[in-house]
């Protein structure tokens, strides 16, 4: 059972919160992909890139006359559209999903420094009423005040980024007045390097190389014969070396750059379990001071610090729940397919 006088502390708390959250409609991460999949002018430009790409090799296709080269060309433009389509959607969803944590963490933030200021108010009161009765200094209220007055500023910093972080994600959504509804659980990270390693041939960077070398490797063969100038048939090789050159390149930064991402996953991943285990420490400490304060072992003020350090371990987990969620949304960019658990199959 929770002291009467701190559970006043709470409510005041909630309060101070009210005017926040009356002002915006809450929306899942969810939802907000899916908005911000729909509203986003990437994706727009890309699906109308691949819709025109469809059609011309369509058309192209259809055609008797089109040649060989011309075909491949053809076919090749709608492997890289699709692909290019694919990258777009997966950075929209990777920047929704970090404006959502950033807004999340804004709102959380507001909660912990509204607990702090009044931690903070109550050490004004106690140092005065300690001044009172000679055992504290007029210093001792002076620096209990200048505490107050950074927290209160810090307050009304926190709630400013709230509404900083709103308008962003209402940005990418198109949604007004967004307010983050929950924290998000990101999914255990299943896949090994070596499988999406494997995967990384859908890449638009690579698959773009790849269409090079496929169109040049057909420009050589069209040019190997007696009837063409050897200057063109050795201008074709030196074009295929150079798009050899370039598609091994390609492949490289993409496998380094899934190799960095996949570590970053990883060490995320073990961040969230040591922030897990201390949040566990403050609500078995909290709990403890909790009885403390019913058998008259502590005061009113002291189990309040507790559940300030409670807040603290709580909201440093919520930050690390959110980097597993960012660093897998960074890492489905990198691998080219979606890892987050959030918005489907791209």
């Amino acid at each position: 059972m929770i002291h009467p006088r701190f559970k006043t502390a709470l409510c005041l708390s909630a309060a101070l919160l009210l005017p926040i959250a009356a002002a915006q409609s809450a929306v899942s991460v969810s939802a907000a992909v899916s908005a911000a999949l729909s509203n986003n002018a990437d994706v727009k430009t890309a699906l109308a890139n691949a819709d025109k790409a469809n059609a011309a090799a369509k058309s192209a296709l259809a055609d008797p006359s089109t040649l060989v080269a011309a075909r491949l060309a053809a076919q090749n433009s709608v492997t890289l559209a699709q692909a290019q389509l694919r990258g777009a959607r997966l950075s929209t969803l990777q920047g929704t999903i970090n404006a959502y944590t950033a807004l999340l963490e804004a709102q959380e933030n507001v909660e912990l420094q509204t607990l702090q200021t009044q931690v903070d108010s109550k050490a004004v009161q106690v140092a005065q009423v300690k001044l009172k009765v000679g055992n504290a200094t007029s210093l001792d209220v002076q620096n209990a005040q200048t505490t107050l007055s950074g927290s209160q500023q810090d307050l009304a910093d926190a709630r400013a980024q709230v509404n900083l972080a709103s308008a962003k994600l209402g940005s990418l959504t198109g949604l007004g007045g967004v307010r983050a509804a929950q924290p998000v659980s990101a999914p255990k990270l299943s896949a090994s390097l070596t499988t999406l390693q494997k995967n990384l041939g859908g890449l638009s960077s690579v698959v773009g190389a790849a269409g090079d070398v496929a169109e040049a490797q057909l420009a050589v063969k069209l040019a190997d014969n007696d009837f063409t100038p050897a200057r063109t048939l050795q201008d074709a090789r030196t074009a295929l070396a150079n798009a050899g050159r370039s598609l091994d390149s390609a492949e490289k930064t993409a496998s380094q750059t899934l190799a960095s991402a996949y570590q970053s996953a990883q060490s995320a991943a073990e961040l969230l379990r040591v922030a897990g285990s201390r949040e566990a420490a403050a609500q078995n400490t909290y709990t403890r001071d909790a009885a403390r304060l019913r058998s008259g072992t502590i005061s009113a003020v002291e189990l309040q610090s507790s559940q300030l350090a409670l807040k603290k371990a709580q909201y440093a987990r919520l930050q690390a729940q959110d980097n597993v969620l960012e660093a897998l949304a960074s890492l489905s960019v990198a691998a080219g397919q979606n890892l987050t658990g959030v918005g489907g199959n791209l």
